[in-house]
């Protein structure tokens, strides 16, 4: 791997993990069109740093919210109104992810890799985007619930399976739950940093860096970064005025391009 082929692969980490259009789907169609081959790096510190590259553009991205969020938490807890934190909220719906990642970790990674369980996923999420915005409300004032923080889990727990797109599958779920537009993009992010902080932690004790890969490293990380936070800002913004639409057209058009390279 070259690093213009390093920032080529982190620009699409860092675009497809926050857009509901499938990380996994892409990282596995694009590097065959380009010819892009990881073999003078160890794959698994590769991926590890993309991830660690996204999860940085999503803490940037949401450090404002985050601090407003262990605030009132914290002034909430001290008057005795636990139940209405949304921290406790955030950590059971991470629960469903973490057991399904933890006890079916071979499963996902081997035998869910097929190109075919991929193409229905896309198309499966993608009618599950077009039901969402035709059966929501956007004027519900629904607040988040334990019960609903725990349906929106199973279904971020859904998303280890290639294809889904976990950003995708929680923010239709919420929808379909009642929760507004933003309401939803914002909790399905707030919702996705734990599970991701996890999964750098647990898999970056296998990181192994030297040598002179370590720029492509660097140039992955970095290129992950600005086109993370880019990818999640303009996601944020676009969906306060428009629908999924547009992306469940993409995922179908995808899940067309990945059937023809296999006729």
């Amino acid at each position: 791997m070259t690093p213009i082929q390093s920032v080529v692969m982190g620009a699409i980490q860092g675009v497809t993990e926050f857009l509901p259009i499938s990380s996994s789907a892409h990282l596995v169609v694009v590097p065959w069109i380009f010819k892009i081959d990881e073999g003078n790096v160890h794959s698994l510190t590769y991926d590890v740093t993309l991830h660690f590259g996204t999860l940085l553009a999503l803490l940037a991205v949401y450090a404002r919210r985050l601090v407003g969020v262990f605030r009132d938490d914290f002034r909430l807890a001290a008057g005795g109104a636990l139940r209405t934190c949304l921290i406790p909220k955030l950590i059971a719906g991470t629960i469903p992810a973490a057991v399904v990642g933890v006890l079916f970790k071979n499963v996902i990674e081997h035998q869910l890799r097929a190109p075919y369980i991929t193409i229905f996923t896309l198309i499966a999420v993608s009618l599950l985007m077009f039901l969402a915005e035709r059966v929501h409300r956007g004027e519900s004032e629904r607040r988040v619930t334990y019960s609903l923080a725990l349906i929106i889990g199973v279904a971020q727990a859904i998303a280890l399976a290639p294809g889904i797109s976990r950003s995708g599958i929680t923010i239709t779920a919420a929808m379909l739950l009642g929760l507004r537009r933003q309401d939803a993009v914002d909790f399905s992010f707030l919702l996705s940093i734990p599970i991701v902080l996890g999964v750098s932690l647990y898999e970056g004790r296998h990181i192994v860096l030297g040598g002179q890969q370590v720029s492509i490293y660097i140039v992955g990380l970095v290129s992950a970064f600005v086109f993370g936070v880019a990818s999640l800002r303009f996601l944020i913004g676009y969906l306060r005025r428009h629908s999924l639409d547009l992306f469940a057209y993409y995922r179908l058009a995808l899940a067309v391009f990945i059937a023809l390279l296999l006729i």
